[in-house]
Formats: C-alpha cells, structure tokens, sequence
C-alpha cells in the first residue's frame, strides 16, 4: 500500500472508532446544582431555586404586581378628568 492508503486507512479507523464511541450509552446526566443563597436578580433561573426562595420570589413578584397597578394611574398621562378640567383645556 502506498503511504496516503496507509493514511487514508488510519484516519478511517480513528473516526470509526471516534463514531462508535459516540454512540455508546450516554453518560448520567449530574444532578442539577440547587442555588440556596441567590435570586433572579443575580440572573439565577427560577428553576433552580429552593423551593422556599421559589415561593418568596412568587410573593414578591406578586406584591410588586399589585404596587405597580396602583401607581399606573397616577403615571398616566391620558388619566381621566373631571368636566370642568376638560373644560379647562379648551381655552
């Protein structure tokens, strides 16, 4: 065989190898890493939080929920006038 068979060969036997390697049984996915100590904030996903920061990161998202709803109407620029404001604004 000339040489570039012998290496043809050799590089046909490496990715044959590298191939059925590769199609073995996958290895067992790790544990996922439990977050205790950091938030959304830190750019943690939700997911991996304890389940109680889980439930405090809920109640806070709700509470911050329902300030902002109040405070919409005093930001509105288009917030409802009474009669006489409306009045107001055509002279």
């Amino acid at each position: 065989m000339s040489p570039k068979t012998v290496a043809a060969v050799a590089r046909a036997r490496t990715l044959e190898a590298s191939m059925s390697h590769r199609d073995g049984p996958p290895a067992a996915a790790p544990e996922p890493q439990v977050i205790i100590n950091a938030g959304v904030d830190e750019g943690v996903p939700p997911e991996r939080l304890q389940p109680e920061n889980r439930q405090h990161l809920a109640d806070r998202s709700r509470q911050a929920a329902s300030q902002a709803v109040g405070t919409k109407r005093d930001r509105e620029t288009h917030a409802p006038r009474t009669h006489d404001q409306l009045l107001a604004l055509r002279y």
